[in-house]
């Protein structure tokens, strides 16, 4: 492209160019249709005062906006325009003469793959570099004046806000300042996964919809205590800003001396797993763009490359071996869905996510609970490390582990749920319909424990806040902040207990939105992903959190498997499996 070619950049990883306004930026006459502005070259270590712009690039079928760039016209998404002729603005209103600001479309040759590889082990320091980092979610509609009104009173909150005359002012229109805050935390750019990089290292980050600005240190305040208080409920829109707003914080304590070990937690495989929902066009940037805040061992590991010999499929693999490898870390095979083989192209190995799809539902390693409670849930492998093999000349994994028990019954919660009556909750639905079947045993022979208590456990995967395995800290903030807006501002005809049976229902709902239960020829009781069918092997690895349910296929060169999903088996999440006679029969499983 023209203008870049007297602006190459060096071989050297600092050298980086920035978007320059100057006086006449508006174009001639002071045209607001158009934006004129120069690009130039810098050290990335050694430039002038600049911004960084963290946004949505938008498709090209949203509109293009033309704008003159060192005296070239080029086309630029109209989101981007809107952005840039609010950075002018703000140039104006602050009465500077000139501004810098760095844009990823427009700084970076798109055209360039191996400046662009260059470029994205470079961004980190850009956006840490940066006096500000302008967070631009798009265009008001007619109700985010509202909706940045109504985060304003909640922000400002003091502790006494119930008792506050403003408060009650947001009850009267309660409902539309609910669509209002809608509209606007529902907006793609807090889908994006690249935001996670550019809001975690920024020193300040300001959240711009047109000319209406938060910082968004304030904004993710706001939103929590809507969500804490009842007024606004969880979604996955609401957790996509708190779960941002608790890795910048947590970021931030973690970069103090002596933290190591819980920085290498968090920027690990959790934050891979935690951001997995979370949208890129590339596909490769569900790896790449977390790479550069990932802790020092695995972000070594991975290696940038946008060449197109560099496939989606080889970046997955070559991820998961690096996780096996350096942690090793078996929960990464807890993103092994086996419903996303149904709805993808990508062809990778069983044991390999695929970091394109979506989680789908809750799994039995949810990380919301490690907000609260960062122990392991679970230890079904024993406390022994795990012993992983990757084949050199192959993708096959091998793995040491024992042979559970094989599934000898399906049992379809979701369609018995399709029936279930409007007035009885998830739970007593499904109770219902196995009543007389599963239910009618007395004890559940691994426990000891009464059946339906069993039942129950299996059905939640153990882990609802009544759980005993849940800290009572948690057990306490997930009770008060789910109840505590119900008992103040609704009418309360219902007792407590029934407030908690309710919150119980809605997480069973949840957590089995994609899943079956099943039973074993031994006759335990098992959860896992859809998917699975009578006959497939459930097995215990070493050093494991869960089990897994595998598929065995016979072959010249003797059993493989491929993996499915993890599952949740009631009585042996605590390593019973390895402490019995079976585990004296440890096998190496090869999967591919």
């Amino acid at each position: 492209m023209a203008e870049y070619e007297n602006l190459p950049l060096s071989a050297d990883v600092g050298s980086f160019r920035l978007l320059e306004f100057g006086p006449n930026s508006d174009g001639p006459n002071g045209d607001e249709t158009t934006i004129d502005i120069k690009l130039a070259n810098y050290d990335c270590h050694n430039a002038p005062e600049y911004e960084a712009l963290s946004y949505t690039w938008s498709s090209h079928h949203d509109g293009l906006a033309m704008i003159k760039l060192n005296g070239h016209s080029i086309s630029v998404t109209k989101n981007l325009f809107h952005a840039l002729k609010q950075v002018r603005l703000n140039q104006v209103e602050n009465c500077k003469s000139e501004s810098r600001l760095w844009v990823d479309a427009i700084c970076i040759n798109q055209r360039d793959d191996a400046e662009k590889s260059r470029q994205v082990l470079l961004m980190r320091d850009i956006y840490a570099n940066a006096s500000r980092v302008i967070t631009w979610i798009g265009q008001p509609d007619n109700l985010s004046d509202l909706a940045f009104d109504t985060l304003e009173h909640f922000a400002a909150d003091d502790g006494t806000l119930d008792a506050s005359p403003t408060y009650q002012g947001i009850l009267d229109i309660a409902d539309k300042r609910r669509a209002a805050i809608k509209l606007l935390i529902e907006r793609s750019y807090f889908e994006r996964v690249w935001v996670i990089q550019e809001v975690l290292v920024a020193k300040r980050a300001t959240i711009f919809c047109g000319s209406l600005s938060m910082a968004f240190d304030k904004f993710y305040l706001a939103v929590e205590r809507m969500t804490g208080s009842g007024f606004y409920p969880l979604s996955a829109a609401t957790k996509n800003i708190t779960y941002l707003g608790d890795w910048r914080n947590y970021y931030l304590e973690m970069a103090t001396p002596g933290r190591r070990e819980e920085r290498e937690e968090m920027l690990g495989l959790s934050l891979f797993m935690d951001a997995r929902d979370r949208k890129a066009t590339n596909l490769r940037d569900k790896i790449y763009s977390l790479r550069a805040i990932a802790h020092e061992d695995l972000a070594s590991g991975i290696k940038v490359d946008y060449s197109h010999d560099n496939s989606v499929e080889r970046v997955y693999t070559d991820f998961t071996k690096l996780v096996l490898n350096i942690c090793p870390d078996l929960r990464i095979l807890s993103a092994v869905i086996g419903r996303h083989r149904m709805n993808t192209t990508l062809l990778l190995p069983s044991w390999v996510p695929d970091w394109s799809q979506p989680k789908y539902g809750g799994g039995m390693l949810n990380r919301y609970l490690y907000r609260f409670s960062p122990e392991s849930l679970f230890r079904a492998g024993g406390p022994g490390k795990p012993r992983v093999t990757i084949a050199e000349d192959s993708d096959t994994l091998f793995l040491e582990g024992v042979r559970l028990d094989t599934v000898s019954r399906v049992i379809p919660i979701k369609s018995m749920l399709m029936a279930k009556d409007e007035s009885c909750t998830v739970t007593e639905a499904i109770l219902q319909k196995l009543a007389g079947q599963l239910v009618s045993l007395e004890n559940y022979p691994f426990t000891g424990e009464p059946f339906w208590i069993a039942f129950f456990r299996t059905l939640t995967a153990d882990r609802t806040a009544l759980s005993p395995r849940i800290r009572e800290d948690y057990r306490a903030k997930f009770m008060i902040t789910s109840i505590d807006w119900k008992l103040n501002h609704e009418d309360v005809e219902q007792n407590l207990a029934a407030k908690a049976w309710a919150e119980v229902s809605k997480g069973i709902a949840t957590i089995i939105e994609d899943k079956d239960m099943f039973l074993t020829e031994r006759g335990y009781l098992g959860l896992g992903h859809e998917g699975f069918q009578i006959g497939d092997v459930v097995c215990v690895f070493t050093g494991g959190e869960v089990p897994f349910l595998l598929r065995k296929s016979d072959t010249p060169r003797g059993e493989m498997f491929s993996l499915l999903s993890e599952c949740y088996i009631h009585g042996v999440m605590d390593g019973e499996a390895m402490q019995s006679p079976q585990s004296k029969r440890m096998e190496c499983f090869e999967i591919e």
